[in-house]
């Protein structure tokens, strides 16, 4: 009888499915993994799968910064949108305030054309149109407010040129060509006094340029500083002056008033020269010494004065302001031996250096009186 122990049970085999069922099983299979919730197990091992929700977490962080790129991307395109159509509007602002002026200067309404080209000029200032329509509405509202009788003329030729104000005025032309400031100067005087309103503004645009440039002329090449700032002045009457012709008509100034302290304060001649050996170096006088050649002088009067205050602190026993002086002085001017003997001295008691063996031997040099 066979051993019932020793005998192993055989385990039914399951039946195969055939194509149909194995493919509903499949289906099903697939079915409960997607309805299973994320904590559950979906593995044989019971591990959760978190593939699949990395994968969606980086596709919204991938939307979230794409949607912001964009939004970037409009935000400078919308900016630079709005500065070209700022700049539009102040383009056709600029023209629109150009062509009012414009109108407004031809119906010689001259304030309201210059509020106008102000206004441009504000917005624009390098706008070189406006700034030269500028400069005619002011003249033609210095000759509109200025009687003809208190206009700037001279008194030149006794009598009334009699020739055609056509020939005056074509001479004019010629002689400003020619830069001819003089001969110009006179011939705008003849033509003002024959015909005082004929070409108003022409005529005090060429007195502008004729007195402007005489008046540099005079300043530097000519030394005549007087000069030179009273026809810059007249130039001022009919238009305003360029920062060149300022410039040089407040060194004439200065240089001016630095020479009215001549060999009087020296300390102030300094003062007004050092910054014109700055400015203008080559600015003169008649003289023609310059603003250096002044300063340097100045300097060296100036410094006669420290040592002679030096040799003063000296015989007091005031040792340690005789050696400051000593030492300024010594940098512009030559110190004799006497003076370079009280300049060790002073140092030596104002630090409290003992003299040396040699020094001892040697007498002092006597305090000059």
């Amino acid at each position: 009888m066979p051993n019932l122990d020793e005998t192993v049970p055989t385990q039914p085999q399951a039946e195969k499915p055939t194509v149909g069922e194995e493919t509903e099983i499949t289906q099903e299979n697939t079915i409960a993994e997607f309805e299973r919730e994320p904590g559950e197990d979906q593995s044989p091992e019971g591990k959760p799968r978190k593939g699949i929700l990395r994968i969606v977490l980086l596709g919204l962080l991938a939307i979230i910064i794409l949607g912001g790129l964009g939004s970037l991307g409009g935000y400078w395109a919308a900016i630079n949108d709005r500065e070209a159509y700022q700049d539009q509007i102040v383009s056709t602002e600029v023209a629109d305030q150009f062509l009012l002026g414009l109108i407004a200067f031809d119906r010689e309404q001259y304030e309201v054309a210059r509020q106008h080209f102000e206004y441009i000029l504000k917005i624009d200032p390098n706008n070189k149109a406006a700034a030269d329509q500028l400069t005619k509405v002011i003249l033609a509202m210095n000759i509109s407010n200025v009687p003809p009788t208190e206009r700037p003329t001279a008194t030149l030729t006794p009598t009334l040129d009699t020739r055609d104000q056509e020939e005056l005025f074509a001479m004019a032309l010629a002689l400003r060509d020619q830069r001819n400031w003089d001969a110009l100067l006179d011939t705008l005087d003849s033509l003002r006094i024959k015909v005082p309103d004929y070409k108003a503004v022409e005529i005090d645009g060429m007195y502008y340029v004729a007195y402007r440039n005489r008046g540099m002329q005079r300043i530097q090449q000519e030394g005549n500083l007087e000069g030179g700032i009273f026809d810059l002045n007249r130039a001022e009457l009919f238009g305003l002056l360029d920062v060149e012709a300022q410039n040089f008509r407040n060194w004439a100034s200065k240089y001016i008033t630095g020479m009215s302290f001549w060999e009087v304060d020296w300390e102030q001649v300094v003062n007004y020269f050092g910054p014109l050996a700055i400015s203008a170096p080559y600015l003169s006088d008649s003289n023609y010494f310059t603003a250096q050649d002044r300063l340097a002088t100045a300097q060296v009067e100036v410094n006669l004065l420290v040592l002679a205050k030096a040799r003063s602190r000296y015989t007091q026993d005031k040792w340690c302001e005789a050696y400051d002086l000593y030492s300024e002085a010594s940098q512009y001017v030559q110190l004799s031996q006497s003076d370079l003997n009280k300049y060790e001295d002073a140092k030596n008691k104002c630090f409290g250096i003992p003299p040396t063996q040699a020094e001892t031997s040697t007498p002092t040099a006597t305090p000059e009186s």
